[in-house]
């Protein structure tokens, strides 16, 4: 009887273990790229805006040879303000689904107006006239997929809904699972409640090595300063967030696992004060 009691309560422990590591992705995943506002801190944190204006004015100037138009035409089209507005309108789109399409009227409007200054009184042929409407659509276009705005934004809302869904799900499943293994562990030591406490550190040591492991690893097999997706604004953007996200991890694992060792450590000395008291008493 003694030994099932010994095989469930090393079961206990290492099920304990699962169930804090299980609670601590859960958090950070809930804390970080689930979290609209977190996303938003981040792109004002990397500079987002002024680089992605940067990048939309170099991907602008691209087509000026091609158009036969001057090059100032693009200028002073597109505002920090208009990105801010827009990038907020997406980031709404993807978290929240409010498909909102991005107003693209001023920009529109904007080079339209330079067009016109730049060629001042020349009257424009029909086939002219064309041209120029197109070169604007092209523009706009260059504008929306630099901006990273795209038809896929419902798509990702509906599976970041379902994946809000499970983690919500998961974090009750976890969070009883770890009150019901502690429990567990208490009970299986209740003659040694010292004994309890120095499981559940046990536990705790493990999963914080799990982390700093788990660190390591990625550190070793993934450059995420090498990272690029989309164009270079979101690709910062997105290395801050993952090199965030690791530092979380590691620091999460340090904590576990000091935390462990002090109750192990605790849990030792108390058992070995009491071992000793009882011996000089016999």
């Amino acid at each position: 009887m003694k030994v099932i009691a010994n095989i469930i309560k090393y079961i206990a422990i290492i099920l304990l273990t699962c169930t804090i590591i299980g609670c601590v992705i859960i958090n950070i995943v809930s804390s970080t790229v689930l979290k609209k506002d977190y996303i938003l801190s981040k792109l004002e944190e990397t500079n987002y805006y002024s680089k992605i204006q940067e990048e939309i004015e170099s991907n602008f100037e691209n087509y000026i040879g091609q158009s036969g138009l001057d090059e100032n035409v693009v200028k002073n089209i597109v505002t920090i303000e208009q990105i801010k507005e827009d990038t907020n309108t997406i980031i709404e789109n993807i978290y929240d689904g409010i498909e909102k399409t991005v107003d693209t009227t001023t920009i529109e409007t904007n080079l339209h107006n330079n067009i016109k200054e730049s060629l001042g009184n020349t009257q424009l042929t029909a086939t002219q006239q064309k041209a120029i409407d197109e070169y604007v659509k092209t523009i706009i276009e260059q504008y929306k997929e630099t901006m990273s705005h795209t038809n896929y934004e419902t798509q990702i809302n509906q599976m970041i809904k379902k994946v809000n869904k499970y983690v919500d799900l998961a974090n009750k499943v976890v969070i009883i699972a770890t009150a019901i293994l502690v429990l567990l562990i208490i009970v299986f030591n209740y003659k040694n409640i010292i004994k309890a406490i120095s499981n559940i550190g046990i536990s705790l040591i493990s999963s914080g090595a799990f982390y700093i492991i788990l660190k390591i690893y990625i550190d070793s097999k993934i450059k995420i300063s090498n990272i690029v997706i989309i164009n270079e604004s979101v690709s910062n953007t997105l290395k801050t967030i993952l090199n965030e996200i690791l530092s979380k991890i590691n620091k999460n694992g340090i904590i576990l696992a000091i935390c462990g060792i002090i109750l192990v450590i605790l849990g030792n000395t108390i058992i070995s004060l009491k071992k000793k008291k009882k011996e000089s008493e016999e």
